[in-house]
């Protein structure tokens, strides 16, 4: 009798061993261009750290950092569609070419400041912008979103007005908003360069300049090929977590929510991070010597003025959303 119950016990024990070593370990990819230091990167390292505690280590996400995967946005973007990676942090300018609808939230001279961005995309408009990269099949979704300060033009140069940026060649992110952003200022915009080759292509003067928030003009070490950074902040465009469609499907519903969450809890973690960089990156610019132009309001307004079609072209296509976010203060 007593070895009856003990080969019982034992044979539960075998059985829950099995069970519990059986127990499928889902692993999963996140590319990331920025080195391991920057804002997004210790967000995204947060947001795997969060999952894997959270699912009790059913899910375990690989953060690749420092371009490791890829060194090119716009290539992360694609290998989500095919379902060659699982997630990516990428700038929303790259992401419209997944929903166009995007632009509308990251037009140029758009947000009066950092504020004024945060609540239009946390509004149900915002929210239901950055959702149309799922509605639009394009087979990856967005997670949350996070801040990447304002974007300004860096250049070999100073410039106060628009007439001064004339025939220059200017390197702009894979969008036709950011191109066409800078035909209208005179410049010609020169896609198709990573964040990481644009230092090499200011020394051998492929380009005359770029535009990029101040950590990115930092951190890259592209203010030591471009002295100047004019501070026109024209564009705020957000960057995005984003997941391939392929990655949930390997899922529980169970875990889909609960890295929905992960995210969003990761939002405002990476905009304290963010505030942060902006003020270290500012000192370190300014002791090297570079020379940052704050632009007066007359000298802004003639860039704002400049870019007018840009609104009209999105006012005319878009006209219920453009009118909502118009009227968010």
């Amino acid at each position: 009798m007593k070895r009856g119950i003990l080969f019982f016990f034992a044979a539960i024990a075998v059985i829950l061993i099995f069970s519990s070593c059986s127990e499928k370990i889902v692993s999963l990819k996140l590319a990331e261009v920025h080195t391991s230091d920057y804002p997004t990167s210790l967000a995204v390292k947060e947001f795997a750290r969060l999952v894997e505690e959270k699912t009790q280590g059913r899910v375990v996400v690989e953060v690749h950092t420092d371009s490791r995967l890829f060194d090119d946005e716009a290539d992360s973007v694609h290998a989500l569609q095919t379902g060659e990676l699982d997630f990516a942090r990428v700038s929303g300018a790259f992401a419209a070419a997944l929903s166009p609808k995007l632009n509308l939230v990251q037009l140029p001279f758009f947000y009066k400041d950092g504020a004024h961005q945060v609540r239009v995309l946390s509004s149900d408009v915002g929210r239901e912008i950055l959702s149309s990269i799922s509605d639009e099949n394009s087979g990856v979704a967005c997670l949350c979103w996070y801040d990447s300060g304002a974007r300004s033009f860096y250049l070999k140069k100073e410039v106060h007005s628009v007439e001064e940026l004339a025939g220059l060649k200017i390197r702009v992110q894979q969008n036709p908003v950011m191109n066409k952003m800078c035909e209208l200022l005179g410049a010609t915009g020169v896609q198709g360069i990573s964040t990481n080759d644009v230092y090499r292509n200011l020394l051998n003067g492929m380009i005359d300049g770029a535009e990029n928030n101040l950590p990115t003009y930092q951190n890259v070490g592209d203010y030591q090929a471009a002295m100047y950074y004019i501070r026109d902040e024209h564009t705020r465009i957000p960057d995005l977590l984003l997941v391939s469609k392929k990655a949930i499907e390997k899922l529980s519903a169970e875990d889909v929510e609960i890295i929905k969450n992960c995210a969003l809890e990761t939002e405002s973690f990476e905009r304290e991070l963010w505030a942060e960089k902006e003020k270290t990156s500012e000192k370190i610019i300014r002791e090297a010597g570079n020379v940052i132009v704050d632009l007066t309001d007359d000298e802004k307004s003639s860039f704002s003025s400049a870019i007018q079609p840009i609104y009209d072209d999105f006012e005319k296509k878009y006209p219920d959303l453009f009118s909502q976010i118009k009227n968010i203060e």
